[in-house]
């Protein structure tokens, strides 16, 4: 039989901080996205944007069935960090 070799635990100091970056920028993101919204649309986009904020946690919450799951992986937390990224760069250029 061909099995898998178990995934190797992640240390707590790396889950921890890997969960506090999270905490961080999640609700960093989710502002920037509502600023963002009304930045473009005015409170039409504040709507869209809150909107958005709370799809983007429900997705996370249902893809990792927590939001703060024992086995974080760098990829999603650097993924999270790249869309926070990109809003901002967005959130900026239209302000500008």
């Amino acid at each position: 039989m061909n099995q898998q070799a178990p995934a190797p635990v992640p240390t707590t100091a790396s889950q921890d901080a890997l969960a506090a970056t999270l905490a961080a920028l999640m609700p960093l993101g989710g502002g920037l996205l509502v600023a963002l919204g009304y930045s473009w649309l005015d409170i039409f986009g504040l709507i869209l944007g809150a909107a958005g904020a709370a799809g983007w946690a429900f997705w996370w919450r249902n893809k990792h069935q927590a939001f703060f799951p024992k086995d974080l992986r760098g990829g999603s937390v650097g993924g999270i960090g790249a869309l926070v990224a990109l809003i901002t760069v967005l959130l900026f250029i239209s302000v500008s």
